[in-house]
């Protein structure tokens, strides 16, 4: 390369910067109303908002900890942004009946970021879709069918099926590593048990990709748990370009799809909703409701699965 091409060069190198700067800054600062106001909250940093404060506190691996330090200072009614996404911190009984109960219709829909969206398939469950019809029909489908009191009582014997399993294996391994006195993690153990209770409740004792299921739920909690680019710049197409975690959560989720399409078509193809045993688990119901037009709205093998996968853990409590 010519000397005399290199200041040009190192122009060209400059103004790409500071143009993809402009565009970052610009995507992360947006304009709001003149004369709104919003609630108190920390000074923000360009790019990352109010994620400092979160990340640096020396509750860094406890976020609800810092939360709760920040709204000592701010109030019980506090503004963040996470990258450029809004988010309302409500942290006193008085302030969460303002938003839970006088104003529940204006708060009724869900933030839905890039990655639940890939994991809810857009908002086609009873968690994140959108207030309207289809979230009035599944509250209705999950409120008389899969969490009344009949039917959590009727999973009861899976709960106590596993929890006698989780005392045998910890007496065993206490006998095994020198009986009274002896360590016994459980943590591990005890996420075998609820992994378990969630599976049978769900989709039954009897799927040949079980154990595959469980660990994509597993990588589907941790992906929705964190943070990614993506999600703090929903808007971005650089972010998303640029984030893993994304595309993580596509995979994970194409998995999940292909298991319970995998496992609904077994049942259809048996010719029968429920299991052999004659009892009904989650998805026997709402293959059930889909087959008797329970609902007006197309309950499609893709809303199942969402519904499935937002409402088992609910059944683990007695």
């Amino acid at each position: 390369m010519e000397l005399g091409s290199l200041p040009l060069l190192g122009f060209l190198v400059s103004l790409i910067f500071l143009l993809l700067v402009k565009h970052v800054v610009s995507i992360c600062t947006p304009c709001s109303a003149p004369g709104k106001r919003l609630p108190p909250g920390p000074w923000k940093l360009p790019l990352l908002g109010s994620l400092h404060h979160v990340l640096l506190s020396r509750y860094g691996d406890l976020p609800h900890r810092a939360l709760r330090e920040l709204s000592s200072i701010h109030g019980p009614l506090m503004l963040l942004r996470f990258g450029v996404v809004p988010t309302l911190v409500v942290s006193s009984a008085e302030a969460a009946r303002e938003v839970l109960k006088t104003h529940d219709t204006a708060f009724a829909s869900r933030h839905l970021s890039p990655t639940l969206a890939v994991f809810s398939r857009g908002g086609q469950d009873i968690l994140f879709s959108p207030y309207g019809d289809l979230w009035r029909q599944l509250r209705r489908v999950c409120v008389l069918e899969l969490l009344s009191t009949r039917r959590v009582q009727s999973m009861r014997h899976i709960r106590e099926d596993e929890t006698a399993g989780l005392v045998r294996s910890l007496a065993d391994e206490c006998a095994r590593t020198g009986g009274v006195g002896a360590v016994v993690d459980i943590a591990e153990r005890m996420s075998h048990v609820i992994n378990n209770i969630v599976v049978r409740s769900a989709i039954g004792s009897r799927c040949p990709r079980r154990d595959e299921f469980v660990r994509e739920i597993d990588e589907s909690v941790k992906l929705t748990a964190g943070f990614n680019l993506a999600d703090l710049f929903p808007s971005s197409t650089l972010a998303r370009w640029l984030s893993g975690g994304l595309r993580k959560a596509e995979r994970c989720n194409q998995q999940v799809c292909d298991i319970m399409k995998d496992i609904i078509l077994e049942r259809t193809t048996a010719g029968a909703h429920g299991r052999s045993d004659g009892e009904e688990d989650i998805l026997s119901v709402l293959l059930r409701v889909q087959s008797d037009g329970g609902v007006q709205c197309a309950l499609t093998t893709e809303i199942i699965t969402t519904v499935i996968l937002v409402t088992a853990p609910y059944l683990i409590s007695p």
